[in-house]
């Protein structure tokens, strides 16, 4: 079985004889397996090697090795042939994990070594073998190597047609099932119903809605309990399970779902490419061509692609075409968020703000006044929202309402926009308000929010009332008392 190579993943390691997980002490590098759920200090990055071999980074940035006296360690600072490891599939989707010294990894507790050796004959101990649980963002893009096509909700199936995930229909959430001993998955439509072995869609995940997560390079298949792997066969490229084996039919590349908008004028007309590949804000309903997909750098900058695949990019006349193939520089923007429930977009090359002529056409340069500058944003692939901190994910604390940031496993919240501010609420129809005592989801009034995009998978939220950000605490405490962009006011979307 290959092992990934092209990405770096993040995961958990679950002892399936103790069911805890891989932890790194953040105090003396210390490692053991004694940690309760999947958390920051149980978070491990799997770096390929080019001889097959991985390293398990921690989240501290330290390696973890087995020595030659058979003792685990995390403190190597950068990787070598010592911090080698061979991961080695078992039959039940587990690992056995084998040092650069040939000795397999197992043992609970504090009580861990690699001094059992992995020569012909020997099988990996029960308390060394592995469950893996990714630490990714649940929400994804799923695209088929052989169709080279996008699943996505299609009426009552998951169909595999679509050449872009435009729109909300192809997000996916990707569930781990942890109370299964060796680690199942399942794919969640945008609607929330799973998806069966069988293709049905059902509203309540059961034992046909878990897959054994395999990894292939940079893909991964799902095979069900009957040896049977998803893939989208037939002219109705319907997901489902069909054959015993994999091919290119059965591999999927997980993708980060990126952010898409609609974009409002302030006369309130859409901004669309409905006409060609001019780019204006002159139509008054939405269809694809009204979507836009925002990919933002680590430095915050922006490239804007229409649904036919092409950039906005500034053109000889000052005018907005969606015209150019690759993001440049030169057709970078940044966003300018300071004017609340509005934003401004601002062109790298020119330094100037784009603004809407009379008769729609974006223009960049500084004629326009104030208020043709001004944009409405409508995230529209969010539905629900499920948001990660540094310390976890955003979670309801029982019948308190209380949100909390330090949870294994995240709530989806329904998402609401309201002239660029933003609701969330949960599906009883409870709605996030603000106190001195942080964040409860207790009332029907809605407190207004204003989300910014300033990462590739991370945003600020804004309090609108405080004027203040979204802030996690290492208790869980979820507060809006945060002035600055930091790793406590930036939430994984």
């Amino acid at each position: 079985m290959a092992l990934p190579n092209a990405l770096e993943w993040t995961l958990g390691l679950r002892n399936r004889a103790s069911g805890k997980y891989l932890t790194q002490e953040s105090f003396g590098n210390a490692v053991n397996v004694n940690g309760n759920t999947l958390r920051q200090k149980q978070i491990w990055t799997l770096v390929s090697a080019d001889d097959g071999t991985v390293h398990l980074k921690s989240y501290l940035g330290k390696y973890l090795y087995g020595d030659r006296d058979g003792n685990v360690k995390a403190d190597a600072e950068a990787p070598s042939a010592t911090t080698k490891w061979t991961i080695q599939p078992q039959p039940n989707g587990t690992w056995a994990l084998i040092s650069a010294a040939n000795y397999y990894f197992h043992g609970t507790g504090t009580d861990i070594s690699a001094f059992l050796e992995a020569k012909p004959g020997v099988a990996a101990p029960s308390d060394g073998l592995w469950v893996v649980h990714l630490a990714m963002h649940p929400q994804i893009n799923l695209y088929n190597a052989m169709r080279k096509r996008y699943l996505h909700l299609s009426g009552e199936q998951l169909v595999c047609d679509e050449d872009i995930p435009w729109g909300d229909d192809a997000l996916l959430n990707l569930i781990f099932f942890g109370d299964h001993p060796d680690g199942r998955y399942g794919i969640q439509a945008c609607d929330g119903r799973f998806v069966e072995n069988t293709g049905k869609l059902v509203d309540q995940a059961n034992s046909n809605c878990q897959f054994l997560l395999g990894f292939h390079d940079n893909q991964v298949s799902f095979m069900d309990s009957n040896g049977k792997f998803l893939s989208c066969d037939g002219g109705s490229a319907v997901a489902k399970t069909h054959k015993n084996k994999v091919g290119r039919d059965e591999l999927f590349t997980i993708q980060d779902s990126q952010p898409q908008f609609i974009i409002t004028d302030n006369r309130g007309k859409f901004v669309s490419v409905r006409n060609g590949f001019e780019v204006k804000a002159d139509q008054k309903d939405v269809t694809d061509f009204e979507r836009f997909q925002m990919e933002i750098s680590e430095e915050g900058k922006i490239h804007l692609r229409s649904n036919k695949l092409m950039y906005w990019t500034v053109r000889g006349d000052n005018s907005i075409g969606a015209e150019t193939e690759k993001p440049t520089p030169e057709n970078a923007f940044t966003v300018d968020y300071s004017a609340g429930n509005r934003v401004r977009f601002i062109s790298e090359k020119t330094g100037n703000p784009i603004y809407v002529k009379p008769c729609g056409t974006l223009t960049v340069g500084s004629g326009g006044d104030a208020a043709t500058t001004l944009f409405t944003l409508e995230i529209i692939n969010r539905p629900t929202l499920l948001l990660r901190g540094q310390y976890g994910f955003v979670q309801i604390k029982g019948a308190s309402g209380r949100l909390e940031c330090n949870r294994a496993t995240g709530y989806s919240f329904y998402l609401e926009n309201k002239g660029g501010f933003y609701h969330l609420r949960t599906k009883e129809g409870k709605y996030w308000n603000v106190d001195s005592d942080g964040v409860h989801v207790t009332g029907s009034n809605p407190a207004e929010f204003v989300i910014k995009f300033i990462r590739p998978t991370h945003a600020l939220i804004e309090h609108v009332e405080s004027g203040k950000l979204l802030e996690g605490q290492q208790n869980g405490a979820l507060k809006a008392t945060g002035s600055s962009v930091g790793p406590n006011t930036l939430w994984e979307y």
